[in-house]
């Protein structure tokens, strides 16, 4: 890890589980040691963990659309600058992935809670209220979003939350897609295409064949991974 590297919010969530292997552990102990960002970054986690502990059952995280950043809201071009933002996650196999070449990215997708994110492939099951957080691994800088068809027909973007093309995706390993999202209260199917291509293009198209056939169509430079969750109201 460099002194240009921060630690990611997924990587501290392992941490603070109790997940995470001894070296990578003692590694984000002794950065978080010299890095004031990211040692605030897990106070913060910390008090989200234990506030979330004292829930009682039922309480929503927030309403349609809500988002919550990783990296407090800092503008699209500083994450995508940001080194090592990193999802340290077991990667279930990619149905739906779609590219050619043999060193297309990999796409990852996770959810839960806070402390609790877990890998997701087509028909796991998710909750209202669960965070959403894509990811990915690429030998090369790119661009991308993340969609989402659900269960009553409305398809949107995640990532980005504003502006009309796929944002800027620096090469690296296990990266985060820079914002998660807290998913509503419309139960059902709710489709997740990630979305990874070599040269920007706009999001308009891609959300309307999505709300349109479901799916998105090969693209030549690009790699798709659509993922149908079930969500399902929390018992």
């Amino acid at each position: 890890m460099t002194d240009h590297d921060h630690i990611s919010d997924l990587r501290w969530d392992r941490l603070l589980a109790g997940d995470l292997p001894d070296d990578q552990r003692d590694a984000a102990n002794a950065h978080a040691a010299g890095c004031a960002r990211c040692r605030a970054r897990r106070r913060e986690l910390e008090a989200e963990r234990d506030a979330f502990a004292l829930r009682p059952l039922g309480v929503r995280f927030g309403a349609r659309l809500a988002r919550r950043r990783w990296w407090w809201g800092a503008p699209i071009a500083a994450i995508a600058a940001a080194a090592a933002v990193a999802i340290v996650i077991s990667r279930k196999p990619s149905e739906g992935e779609r590219t050619k070449g043999s060193d297309k990215p990999k796409l990852l997708l996770s959810a839960g809670h806070p402390g609790g994110l877990v890998p997701m492939a087509t028909n796991d099951t998710i909750h209202p209220g669960d965070y959403l957080q894509a990811g990915y691994t690429t030998k090369r800088d790119g661009f991308g979003a993340v969609l989402s068809l659900d269960g009553g027909g409305h398809a949107m973007a995640y990532v980005p939350e504003t502006g009309d093309t796929l944002i800027a995706l620096p090469a690296g390993t296990e990266r985060s897609f820079p914002g998660s999202t807290v998913l509503d209260d419309v139960v059902g199917k709710e489709r997740i295409a990630i979305v990874w291509c070599d040269t920007p293009r706009p999001l308009g198209p891609l959300v309307a064949e999505l709300r349109s056939t479901e799916q998105l169509a090969e693209r030549d430079g690009c790699t798709i991974r659509l993922v149908v969750l079930d969500k399902v109201a929390a018992r």
